[in-house]
């Protein structure tokens, strides 16, 4: 019985590796062009901090780009840093997450005056710096660990237009509904200086319904502000500084992860052509975003995910026909 499955053992993994294709490193590197760069940094920057879904834009732009992205594909002799092969599916998906790393530093110089603060106030061990220092880790662990044990599901079974196209106009409803039901709340300069531990689990909790592509990770944190009791603009705020550790963490983890890989299957010149590209497109997003949200709400938001989501789900239709 053991040597019975020693040997089926043996023939799924000859079977598997017989069935998958081969790409040489320098083929991979290939397709990393600066003009991909250009867009995919264009539309993270653009997307990342608005409710619409930096994600689920970017698996789009990749369709529409028709950029490789075969599970059965393998990177010829590049193995990630568990020693596991690297398929043309995992260099794509992994560089939309890479690429945030942009976004990140956007952030750090619109809000380099409330990062110092905290950072000053820890070092001081100030009382309220470490308040908010507290919320904010309380924010960010639940969707961190969701998607730590749940990421290769995720990746599976997740990462489609089709599932963007649907998360893209249920999102639009709910911010509809939202709109409607939540009350008007005047922004106070200390309210987000002042938010609690409770409020930060809600917006924490409400995080965990970005891991679906298409959700948006803007969205769920702004609204879990609102339906824990904060202004449209400290909701707002507050999403971009969770938005620091979600996104430095899951950067952070996918190129650790990645390993010599990381340098094996990105080309330095269209890789930091996409970060760079998407640091001044966030930072002008960001400055952007508080101040429409503000005046505005997100009403408009809602309606332009539906209409992109109708349109999508209208073209998948169409070609299927």
């Amino acid at each position: 019985m053991h040597r019975l499955a020693c040997v089926l053992l043996f023939l799924s993994v000859y079977i598997g590796l017989a069935a998958a294709e081969n790409e040489t490193p320098e083929q991979t590197r290939a397709a990393f062009t600066y003009r991909r760069a250009l867009i995919t940094g264009t539309v993270e920057g653009i997307t990342e901090f608005l409710p619409v879904s930096s994600t689920g834009h970017m698996i789009i732009s990749d369709r529409v780009m028709n950029v490789p992205d075969d599970s059965k594909v393998i990177v010829s002799g590049v193995t990630d840093r568990k020693g596991r092969p690297v398929t043309q599916e995992r260099v794509a998906d992994d560089y939309i997450v890479i690429i945030q790393v942009g976004a990140i530093a956007a952030v750090l110089v619109v809000f380099f005056g409330r990062v110092r603060s905290v950072i000053g106030g820890l070092l001081r061990a100030d009382r309220p710096a470490m308040r908010l220092t507290l919320c904010l880790l309380i924010a960010f662990f639940p969707s961190a660990l969701l998607g730590l044990f749940f990421k290769e599901a995720i990746g599976a079974y997740l990462f489609s237009v089709e599932v963007v196209a649907g998360a893209l106009m249920v999102g639009g409803v709910v911010i509809l509904g939202t709109e409607q039901l939540l009350p008007k709340i005047k922004f106070s300069e200390r309210e987000v200086a002042e938010i609690n531990p409770r409020q930060a689990l809600i917006i924490g909790l409400c995080q965990c319904c970005a891991l679906i592509p298409g959700t948006s990770r803007s969205l769920s944190t702004i609204l879990g502000g609102r339906f824990a009791g904060l202004s449209n603009a400290a909701a707002t705020e507050f999403s971009f500084l969770v938005g620091l550790l979600t996104l430095t963490g899951a950067s952070i983890y996918k190129m650790w992860s990645l390993g010599p890989a990381l340098t094996q299957v990105y080309p330095a010149g269209p890789a930091g052509l996409g970060l760079l590209v998407a640091a001044i497109t966030a930072f002008i997003a960001v400055k952007w975003m508080v101040g429409f949200v503000s005046r505005r709400g997100m009403g408009p938001f809602a309606w332009y995910r539906i209409a992109l989501g109708g349109i999508i789900l209208a073209v998948l239709i169409a070609v299927q026909k």
